[in-house]
């Protein structure tokens, strides 16, 4: 028995146990033939790349949930501070309200919960001048003036706290540099965490005492913190000798019993009660609505328990109020009701005495019945400035369908409250009355409104007229109703994206690039936008007829009084002259200024209410009376002095006499000018001919009375080497000078001496091979901004060459060049005439701004420059071959608006009247020229949009599913349903200027202006998803179909859906086919091939085949989802489905063709390694970085709704695990709904090298085309990067945080040492020095790949390298200083990125001590992160 074993054989079908001996199994073996045994085959392993994502934000999002007029840089400046809820967004009010925008600050480490000024009071300074304001004053702002040096150190007027989710308290302002940059400047209080629910934690409500001697911070319920603070002066004060002081003296956690509705400080009573603070709370106990009061001695400690409590109990009525407003000259406050206001007084000697008073009749009914049954609720409220001695006080209500009231309390006849105005969007907390000025004239200036977008747009709106504005004509009260000055943009919520180019389009031009389109908006203010960034330009009004205009200049300008019916009226006119080849048209437009107006909504300004004239001179009836040149095209022409114009065509040049235009002299030409060029100021005109085989210069010198000098040394005339390509006047350090970029692709830059002789002052070649080069000088323009010069040159090949050049006794020296690729057509230059440090480029479709850069990386920034038509907010900007610009308009401020500033350009047919929106001032130019913004092309649907299509089928056009509650029938059975329906319209306005034409299926027509067919659905139905099908029958006839995922709630957790086919055509849009499944609403929709679909009803994916034959709609095969889907892809064979609770799933289809019947079969490839709540996927192929050139790699990127965007690989192989790898996983601060992928980057956005090679990428970046869209309208860029350029920027990242972290300027502000404070603890005996240098392995991207992290740490936060690249940049001290060991791991990581540029000096790199120049790298570093970080838009 030792040597038996025990085993199972298999026996007739069943397994039996049987004993065998051991030895005679050894002896059966040796008996057997032996038998050749193969090594198994071993299939090799999937080899898992290693990848990074970067995330930026391309598009901030434009909600604001504050808005606050607070001077947090200097006592000079007129600030507006707009809080998101993880941005803060400074703004300064300019002339007539414009909002210029100063800074942001997005790097906090938590959302923003509440927002408060601290400050001192705002005092409204009295005019004791017996002059009118508008004759006395100079500009409408102080001018502007350095607000560095001394003051630096010193505290604005104001600062605002913030509390934040991450449990702190924020004191922060700003401070301006003498570059004109403004940096934020912050002190941080940890809050403490005071119970384990987020109902008890502090920093829901804030209340700051008006003499700045407390902050109260509360928690939705529990406790709230206390803050005993110093007053504004004395911390001032203070900070002159220590700039970390804290304003908290002392802290002390008070309990309170209830749910707090409203928090705030009352005024003690004037300076006779100087120490004596009153907290108010309003709050639910218990049931019932109480007041709660604590007041106590500022002069006494919060530890002593000196704070004295009262509470009470409010009536039945005041149970719900809105709003808390406490007044500022007693102890005494409002509460707001939907339909009153209660005046409490008293309330220190005792239960408090209510005063009801209720709204005016006017104000009480709501805007918009019919928006729900509830009234509507009052939402924010703010202080209006009044003098000093002004008995009442004054405050604006907002409700939130956008009634604004007004409201003053007098202390003898109690509250007055009047209807101010109606907003016409619906307004949020967002909501603030704006200081316009600061001076003593403030109150000669209207009251500024600003409120910002809830489903629609903000407005920035005012209440009065301004002062030179003020019509005689009208009574007080119709100065004092609403007038509209500027909009603030708003794309949320935004419920659906799409990344389109427009295939098929042409009008009114090809594009090259995608753009981003977003449905957003509620009704009735839904709408499509298409997202974009640059300058806004405000068209004031346009004429057409300009097709083939290749010129304009302006040669006459000014302004005329005259009276009309009797009373006085201004004209304020422009002369210019259009080249139309052959010849040249003279136009003179006019804007007449009424005398301002009213209607019942709102009041207008003469500006407002002024009207455009077009004439064209002479108009076909009047003789010529002018010296005009008409009959030959005009190559240049200028208002050369305020007497004089110069007109110069192929064969001569006159000079002008303004305004008649009458001739005063000419000089012609021995042949056809080849160029020529006159500039106002220069008393010299260049032109250029050819005189024999002589290519000739001459400078025609123009005397004081406006005749040709024709003497003798008078004129100046230089032998060119071969024929130009352009000719520019230019003034460097107050000399004139001549620029000529001639046909070899050489520059040359000749001064002008005083003796009349030409001197060569730079040379440069900007080809070295010119035979046959297209790098030809075509325009040129001079940037001057404080001390530096660059010259911009525009090419034929659509090239910008910019050149920093440096003055060196009589000659300029190249300090560096930087080349921008423009366009594929030729770059036109035309310099600004408002501003010496910008000018305009038109390339092809595009029309930009550049600037001289703040930046020492690049010498100019480029920005779109959009035309924005108020009156059309679709309308759509076509290619600009010609513009002008008048300059601003000098003379007193007190005359009003004028047109200095404006922009004359040709665009397509249409001669456009445009402003750019920082023009439109009489204020100084700004340090630094406005940034771009945000400014989207709206496409209004009225509706509520919910999902969004481009058609690049027959129609080309945009669809999109809508849905808006109507009234079904009217009053008193009356109800309201629900209406939806599918639009189509196109993305463009309406060119032609008819009114677009309606189709109606079905039923009513469309409503809205561009929607051109609607298809309405069943009430109550939502569509899930669109599809674009073309079918392809077996004559290869086409057949194009949109196909409809709908659903329809049937009652709490019940839902039936619809697939509709829809036809689309020249016809229209028409219901084909539908499918109605009774217990699943169709979620997503894919299509297969020509004849098969994917979908998903419920958690059912199942695959339809069309049947040619029977035109039915077969199902080959289904498959139960753990889930429901939301959505759905196919890339070949494979299907990709995103389920609601059990992350991402791929399936390969599988088809089987049984007895002729196809059948189908999913079966399961991959799964996600955990459950996620997903919300969007993308696939993509990616170049695989280790066999370059030779594969590639498949990713899903899976977007969830719990804030991150992972990086899932689909292997090539099949696998034994049902689990695929997870590349990386980003952490966002916001869920991405949407995700997809588009090359929007304008050619001016990407690297140039060379003007002989193409773009070929960014080392270490594979895509950089990835754009996620959030529901709050925040777009982010993302792009997956190399295992080396990911180390190499989270080396970066991890030693800015480390740095951050030691940085004392941004930690935690201790107000009391406590024996658990964490402080404590490492200040007595914790192991490990917190002082020390930081080491190489805290900061390794290799030793984060480690633990459950190391997913997220193949993030890049590319916010935050790109504020370190705005605000330093230098590389060099970021890695070396105060590191040890951290500047090898970095050269070393560059030398991988930069693959063979670096290696050979890095690789002789040993030991710590690292000696030698390594400039060369750090240069080369910085320049690939400013490239990698490289703006989208």
């Amino acid at each position: 028995m030792e040597y038996q074993v025990q085993g199972s054989v298999l026996i007739d079908g069943e397994w039996v146990s049987r004993t065998a001996d051991v030895y005679r199994i050894m002896a059966r073996s040796q008996q057997q033939e032996d038998i050749e045994m193969q090594e198994p085959e071993l299939k090799p392993r999937n080899e898992v790349p290693d990848l990074g994502i970067l995330s930026r934000t391309l598009v901030p999002s434009p909600f604001y949930k504050f808005a606050l007029s607070a001077n947090i840089r200097h006592k000079e400046l007129n600030d507006v501070v707009l809080i998101a809820e993880d941005a803060v967004h400074l703004k300064e009010i300019c002339d007539y309200g414009h909002l210029r925008h100063v800074a942001t600050k997005s790097d906090f480490n938590g959302q923003i919960l509440a927002a408060r000024v601290f400050g001192d009071p705002r005092q409204v300074r009295v005019n004791t001048s017996e002059q009118s304001p508008m004759l006395k004053r100079g500009p409408f702002h102080r001018g502007r003036r350095s607000t560095a040096g001394d003051e630096d150190i010193t505290l604005p007027p104001e600062v605002i706290v913030l509390t934040l989710t991450s449990r702190t308290l924020m004191f922060l302002w700003a401070q301006q540099t003498h570059s004109g940059t403004v940096a934020f400047r912050q002190k941080t209080v940890r809050l403490p965490a005071a119970g384990t629910s987020r109902f008890d934690r502090p920093g829901t409500f804030l209340a700051v005492d008006p003499r700045c001697r407390a902050i109260a911070v509360a928690a939705p319920e529990g406790c709230f913190m206390l803050y005993k603070t110093k007053t504004m002066d004395l911390w001032r004060d203070e900070t002159r000798g220590a700039p970390d002081e804290l304003p908290i003296v002392d802290e002390a956690l008070i309990p309170i019993q209830g749910r707090i509705m409203h928090m705030e400080f009352l005024s003690s009573g004037g300076d006779r009660d100087d120490s004596h603070i009153v907290l108010v709370f309003v709050l639910v106990h218990d049931g019932k609505t109480k007041l709660a009061c604590y007041d106590w001695d500022y002069r006494s400690s919060l530890d002593d328990g000196s704070a004295r409590k009262e509470r009470y109990s409010v009536g039945y009525e005041d149970r719900d109020p809105a709003l808390l407003i406490p007044l500022k000259r007693s102890p005494d406050f409002l509460l707001v009701y939907d339909q009153r206001i209660s005046l409490y007084k008293h309330v220190l000697s005792g239960p408090p005495v209510p005063t009801r008073t209720k709204f005016h009749p006017h104000i009480i009914p709501p805007l918009r019945p019919g928006d729900g049954k509830s009234t509507p609720r009052w939402v924010q409220w703010d202080r209006a400035p009044r003098n000093p001695d002004f008995a009442k006080e004054a405050f604006y209500l907002a409700r939130e369908d956008g009634r604004i009231a007004y409201a003053e309390r007098d202390p003898a006849a109690g509250i007055e409250t009047v209807k101010a105005g109606d907003w016409p969007y619906p307004i949020d907390t967002a909501f603030a009355c704006l200081n316009v000025n600061n001076r003593e004239f403030a109150q000669s200036y209207p009251d500024l409104l600003i409120a910002g977008g809830a489903g629609s747009d903000g407005h920035l709106c005012k209440v009065g007229a301004w002062p030179t504005e003020y019509s005689f004509t009208l009574q007080w009260p119709e100065h004092n109703t609403f007038a509209f000055l500027e909009s603030i943009p708003n794309w949320a919520p935004l419920s659906d994206m799409s990344v389109t180019r427009l295939p098929g389009l042409h009008i009114p031009y090809e594009r090259d690039r995608a753009a981003i389109f977003v449905a957003n908006g509620k009704a009735p203010h839904g709408e499509i936008s298409e997202l974009r960034r640059g300058i806004k330009a405000i068209v004031d009004d346009s004429f057409p007829g300009m097709e083939g205009c290749t010129g304009v200049w302006i040669v006459d300008w000014g302004s005329q009084t005259f009276e009309d019916g009797g009373q006085e009226a201004t004209r304020q006119y422009a002369t210019f002259i259009v080249t139309l080849p052959p010849e040249s048209l003279l136009i003179r437009v006019s804007r007449l200024l009424g005398g301002g107006g009213s209607s019942q909504s709102h009041v207008w300004s003469a500006w407002d209410n002024g009207a455009w004239e077009k004439i064209q001179i002479p108009d076909g009836h009047e003789p010529v009376e002018d010296g005009i040149i008409r009959d030959d095209e005009t190559i240049s022409a200028c208002s050369w002095t305020d007497h004089y114009a110069v007109q110069i065509t192929r064969n001569e040049a006159r000079v002008l006499h303004r305004p008649r235009l009458d001739g005063v002299d000419f000089m012609s030409f021995p042949s056809p000018l080849l160029r020529a060029v006159t500039r106002s100021g220069f008393p010299f005109v260049a032109v250029a001919f050819r005189e024999g085989d002589r290519t000739m210069l001459e400078l025609a010198r123009i005397l004081d009375n406006g005749t040709f000098g024709k003497k003798a040394g008078e004129s100046i005339r230089h032998e060119l080497p071969c024929d130009p390509t352009c000719l520019e006047l230019l003034n460097l350090d107050g000399l004139p000078h001549v620029f000529v970029g001639t046909i070899d692709c050489r520059i040359r830059l000749f001064k002008i001496l005083e003796t009349g002789s030409l001197v060569l002052a730079y040379d440069t070649l900007l080809e070295r091979n010119p035979s046959g080069s297209q790098m030809v000088c075509e325009s040129a323009a001079l940037l001057t901004s404080r001390d530096r010069r660059v010259l911009v040159c525009g090419t034929r090949n659509g090239f910008l060459l910019s050149t920093v050049i440096h003055a060196t006794d009589s000659r300029y020296n190249t300090l560096s060049t930087h080349l921008i690729r423009m366009g594929t057509t030729a770059a036109r230059l035309t310099t600004s005439t408002t501003d010496s440090s910008t000018a305009f480029v038109a390339c092809g479709s595009d029309f930009c701004r550049i600037r001289c850069s703040a930046s020492n990386a690049r010498p100019i920034d480029v920005d779109s420059v959009w035309f924005i038509d108020r009156q059309k907010p679709a309308y759509t900007q076509n290619s600009i071959t010609a513009i002008d610009q008048l300059p601003l308009i000098p003379g007193p401020a007190y005359r009003g608006r004028d047109i200095g500033g404006f922009i004359f350009a040709a665009s397509g047919d249409q001669m456009v009247f445009a402003q750019l929106d920082y023009n439109m001032s009489h204020d100084m130019p700004p340090l630094d020229p406005e940034e771009s913004k945000t400014i989207p092309r709206k496409l209004v649907t009225a509706a509520t949009p919910t999902k969004l299509m481009y058609l690049e089928g027959t129609l080309r056009e945009m669809v999109v599913a809508t849905v808006e509650t109507k009234e079904e029938r009217a009053p008193p059975d009356g109800y309201r349903v629900m209406h939806s329906s599918i639009k189509v319209r196109s993305p463009f306005d309406d060119l032609s200027g008819e009114e677009p034409k309606v189709k109606q299926e079905d039923l009513e027509a469309s409503k809205s202006g561009l929607v051109v067919r609607e298809l309405p659905l069943k009430h109550y139905e939502r569509v899930h998803s669109f599809v674009e099908w073309t079918y392809t029958d077996e004559r290869q006839k086409k057949h194009h179909f949109i196909i409809v995922g709908t659903g329809i709630a049937q009652g709490l957790g019940k839902e039936k859906g619809r697939r509709l086919f829809l036809r689309t055509g020249k016809c229209g849009v028409k219901l084909q086919h539908e499918k109605v499944f009774e217990h699943a609403a169709v979620r997503c929709i894919a299509i297969y091939d020509n004849t098969s679909i994917v979908q998903i009803h419920g958690s059912t994916l199942a695959m339809y085949e069309y049947e040619p034959t029977t035109g039915k709609w077969t199902q080959r095969g289904s498959k139960e989802l753990p889930s429901a889907g939301v959505h759905l892809t196919v890339s070949h064979r494979y299907v990709y489905v995103s389920t609601t609770h059990d992350s991402h799933i791929c399936y390969e289809v599988v088809i089987h063709d049984p007895q002729g019947e196809r059948m189908v079969e999913f079966i399961q490839i991959f799964t996600d390694v955990r459950q996620r709540s997903s919300a969007h996927h993308l696939v993509l192929d990616v170049q695989s970085p280790s066999v370059p050139y030779a594969s590639t790699d498949r990713l899903v990127l899976l977007t969830d709704k719990k804030c991150s965007v992972t990086g899932l690989l689909h292997s090539p192989d099949r696998t034994n695990k049902s689990t695929t790898e997870t590349l990386f996983e980003a952490c966002l601060p916001r869920s991405v709904i949407r995700i997809h992928r588009g090359d929007i980057r304008p050619p001016w956005r990407r690297p140039c090298k060379s003007h002989t090679e193409p773009f070929q990428g960014i080392p270490g970046v594979l895509v950089d085309d990835l754009l996620g869209a959030c529901s709050d309208g925040t777009i982010y860029s993302f792009s997956i990067l190399t295992s080396d350029a990911r180390c190499l920027l989270r080396l970066i990242q991890n030693i800015i945080e480390a740095k951050q972290k030691r940085d004392p300027r941004l930690q935690y502000s201790i107000v009391k040492q406590r024996s658990s404070d964490i402080f404590n603890l490492l200040l007595n005996g914790a192991e490990g020095s917190q002082d020390g240098k930081i080491k190489a392995r805290d900061v390794d991207p290799e030793e984060m790949k480690r633990g459950e992290a190391a997913l997220r740490f193949k993030h890049i936060d590319g916010d935050l390298l790109t504020r370190f690249l705005e605000e330093d940049g230098n590389v060099e001290e970021l890695v070396c200083d105060d590191t040890e060991g951290v500047k090898k791991l970095a050269l070393s990581l560059a030398a991988r990125v930069s693959g063979t540029l670096f290696r050979p000096e890095v690789a002789e790199i040993s030991g710590e001590e690292l000696e030698g120049d390594w400039d060369g790298v750090w240069t080369w570093v910085k320049t690939w992160l400013g490239e990698v970080l490289m703006p989208l838009l």
